[in-house]
C-alpha cells in the first residue's frame, strides 16, 4: 500500500523543456544534452516525445548562478533550440510505502515517524487531525476515520466522532449524569457517545495479557453505575 505526501520545495529546482530543431545537427544537440547532463546540479533529464524531446530537472544554488549557467549554454542553445520553457518546482507530490505500524508527521523541515504504540490520543481540528504522543502534539492532514483505520484497532478506541485514544491511555471509566466519562491519563476528561459506549466498556473489561499489561490501571467507577 501507498500514500502520497506533498510539501513545498525549499529549494531553487528548475524544470527546463526543450525542443529541438529538426534541422541540427546532431553533433550539436548531443553537445547540448551533455554540457546539461554533465553539471553537478543537474538532477536527472529524459529524452521525451511528444511537445519537447528532452527534459531536466536542475538543484540551482540560487537564481543567479542559474542564470549564469543558462547563459554559459547560450551559444549551443541558439544552434539547436527552437522551443524552450522554464518552470520552477513549487511542491512535490511523493507516493511513499504506506507504513502499517506508524504515522509520519511534520516535524520542523522534517518528517517524524510516530508508531502506534506511541500514539495516545488523536483530536479532530477542522480538517485535520491533531496526533499526541509522550507530551508532544502534531497536525496532520487527514480524517478520523482515515485515521481509525490505519491505527491498530484493538489499541485504539473511538470515544465519540472527534476524539480517538490509546486503551492504555484510559486511566478510569466514571458514570456520572447519566452518561460515562473516560478520565484519560493526561488529567482531561471526554465524553463518551452512546454509539460508542458499549465497545468502551466492552475494552475495559478486556481480559489482561502480556499484549495489554498496561490495562492494570484502567479501572470502571462501578460504584457510581447503580
Amino acid at each position: 500500500m501507498t500514500y502520497v505526501h506533498q510539501s513545498d520545495c525549499d529549494e531553487l529546482r528548475v524544470i527546463l523543456c526543450l525542443e529541438f530543431d529538426p534541422q541540427a545537427e546532431p553533433e550539436d544537440v548531443a553537445a547540448l544534452k551533455s554540457a546539461i547532463v554533465d553539471s553537478s546540479h543537474t538532477l536527472h533529464s529524459v529524452e521525451t516525445t511528444g511537445a519537447f524531446d528532452f527534459m531536466t530537472e536542475v538543484a540551482a544554488p540560487d537564481l543567479g548562478w542559474f542564470n549564469r549557467w543558462w547563459k554559459g549554454l547560450a551559444n549551443l542553445i541558439a544552434n539547436v533550440v527552437s522551443r524552450c520553457e522554464k518552470s520552477f518546482v513549487c511542491r512535490r507530490f511523493v507516493r511513499r510505502p504506506k507504513d502499517e505500524n506508524a504515522l509520519w508527521v511534520r516535524w520542523a523541515d522534517e518528517l517524524k515517524r510516530v508508531d502506534h504504540s506511541l500514539v495516545d490520543k488523536v483530536v479532530a481540528e477542522g480538517d485535520y487531525v491533531r496526533v499526541y504522543s509522550q507530551g508532544q502534539s502534531w497536525l496532520l492532514h487527514a480524517t478520523m476515520h482515515s485515521l481509525f483505520q490505519r491505527l491498530s484497532g484493538s489499541q485504539f478506541i473511538q470515544l465519540h466522532r472527534s476524539i480517538i485514544v490509546r486503551n492504555g491511555f484510559i486511566d478510569r471509566l466514571v458514570h456520572e449524569n447519566s452518561h460515562w466519562v473516560a478520565r484519560l491519563r493526561d488529567g482531561t476528561s471526554e465524553r463518551v457517545a452512546k454509539s460508542h459506549v458499549n465497545e468502551t466498556l466492552k475494552m475495559a473489561h478486556l481480559p489482561m495479557t502480556e499484549d495489554h499489561s498496561s490495562n492494570v490501571r484502567r479501572l470502571v467507577d462501578s460504584q457510581t453505575h447503580r
